[in-house]
């Protein structure tokens, strides 16, 4: 018999929005809260959001880690289906059939009879181990164009006598594919891609190129939180999965923790802990063709502790992505964890503060951003790098007034990779700007600074103004420098 709650609202729900004031937001962009479900007494559900997708025609699929799959279709919720065990995400294949990721298996939940609710759940795959850890999220999937399933399989959480810790703190595998980056065929077939995830919140695919990213969150072999792309048989620095690769499986004592540095993988992105983000979700391609404003082709990516959304201008160099990071939106009302964009080009923010807390207060909530289509704020649109400094691209002509090396303060650091938590910045420097150039157009401004591989460049502007006289919401960008152009 299913939950009395079940039976209530298989029928809609009609839910409200309300405007919402964030602490930063650029110009011409709006967000307003969706009312998440309600029991029947009115009290609202544990709706911290694990998932979230949409049909070709708009409505809203939405994974809660507690209380289910709903689907959110012209103002009004309805249970979608229950039985799941704490979902982190979901693919939408049509109006009746989606695609979860819960932590035992992928699974494809169906309506087959179209009464609105699902009667059929299939196992596609379960060829990894859980065995029951708090932590072992399974974050996606994404899907690429033939139809293969992407996974992360987060670490375990536990004591060093029942996994492997690789000498690192807190995090750990007791084997059977914890902290691997996996995919699944068509046919269900698992196949390992990638290892060396720790926590690894955030998938997302850019559906032009089937290039897959994932975001990772601080902690030990994790410097600060970042992003970076998944390559297959790379290793992205966390040892403890290592012990399900051929190379050392049931061997541990074979890994070498002093080569590491050697085998990682570096990320495209750093976050700066504590300035952008503590523990980063889902990224996601802006492939709205200009519906979300001048920002098209980048990363938006949402941070579950700070609540705010950032903005990431991708580059390659040398063949590898590195790039610029930019707060985009500040002080939403819960953790930021699963974004996806609607067909009308809105950016859905699904949110959970449950277990760990966040920087806006609420438990859970469902939050979506529009641009209105027609004001272009003034931002820093990219950081790119030059041979001799970096170009700083704008969204709209700068104003030449108050453009000089005084209105730049530029300062680089590196990052610790040990077995520590996280790590503080190190060896950090100033630079001075040797000179400025504003192009014709005030669309970019290149600048001349000393340039060092392997460092995070923080670029403040201060005093710079559109030639409409607008300020910019943020001053501030964070580029990833790891390989210098010829």
């Amino acid at each position: 018999m299913k939950p009395l709650i079940f039976l209530l609202f298989a029928n809609s729900l009609v839910a409200e929005t309300q405007p919402y004031r964030a602490k930063l937001i650029p110009a011409g962009y709006s967000v307003e809260t969706i009312v998440t479900p309600v029991d029947a007494t009115g009290t609202p559900l544990q709706f911290g959001v694990g998932g979230l997708g949409f049909t070709e025609a708009g409505d809203a699929f939405v994974a809660s880690r507690t209380e289910g799959v709903w689907k959110y279709s012209k103002g009004s919720w309805s249970r979608f289906s229950d039985h799941l065990h704490d979902p982190q995400g979901l693919h939408v294949v049509d109006e009746n059939t989606v695609i979860i990721a819960q932590k035992p298996e992928l699974t494809r939940v169906q309506d087959t009879d179209g009464d609105g609710l699902a009667d059929l759940y299939q196992t596609i795959c379960d060829d990894w181990r859980y065995g029951g850890n708090y932590c072992e999220y399974v974050h996606g999937p994404v899907v690429d164009s033939r139809g293969n399933f992407y996974l992360n399989l987060n670490l375990s959480a536990g004591s060093a006598d029942m996994m492997f810790l690789g000498k690192g703190k807190y995090m750990g595998s007791s084997g059977g594919y914890d902290g691997w980056h996996c995919k699944v065929t068509p046919e269900g077939d698992l196949i390992p891609v990638a290892s060396g995830l720790r926590s690894p919140a955030g998938l997302g695919i850019n559906s032009e190129t089937d290039e897959v990213f994932y975001t990772e969150n601080q902690g030990s072999w994790v410097p600060t939180s970042f992003l970076a792309q998944v390559k297959e048989g790379a290793f992205y620095g966390y040892p403890s999965s290592l012990i399900d690769d051929p190379k050392f499986r049931g061997k541990p004592e074979k890994i070498v923790f002093e080569e590491f540095s050697k085998l990682r993988e570096m990320p495209a992105v750093y976050f700066p802990h504590g300035e952008l983000a503590n523990s980063p979700g889902d990224p996601v391609f802006d492939l709205t063709e200009g519906h979300f404003g001048p920002f098209a082709g980048q990363l938006f990516v949402g941070c579950q502790t700070r609540s705010n959304i950032m903005r990431v201008s991708l580059e390659k160099v040398k063949g590898e992505y590195q790039g610029s990071v930019f707060n985009f939106i500040d002080h939403l009302q819960s953790g930021c964890l699963r974004l996806n964009f609607d067909p009308q080009g809105r950016l859905w923010v699904g949110q959970t503060g449950r277990g760990w807390g966040s920087v806006g207060g609420k438990t859970f909530g469902l939050q979506r951003i529009s641009w209105d289509g027609k004001t272009t704020p003034f931002e820093m649109k990219a950081i790119t790098l030059n041979p001799d400094g970096f170009r700083v691209s704008f969204t709209k002509p700068c104003s030449r007034d108050g453009v000089s090396v005084k209105s730049f303060a530029v300062s680089s650091w590196r990052y610790h990779y040990h077995s520590e938590y996280g790590s503080p910045k190190v060896d950090t420097q100033s630079h001075e700007v040797e000179s400025v150039t504003l192009a014709e157009d005030g669309l970019s401004l290149d600048f001349k600074t000393k340039l060092i591989p392997g460092r995070v460049y923080k670029v403040t502007l201060t005093g710079v103004a559109a030639q409409s006289g607008e300020s910019m919401s943020t001053d501030t960008g964070y580029y990833t420098l790891n390989n210098l152009v010829d």
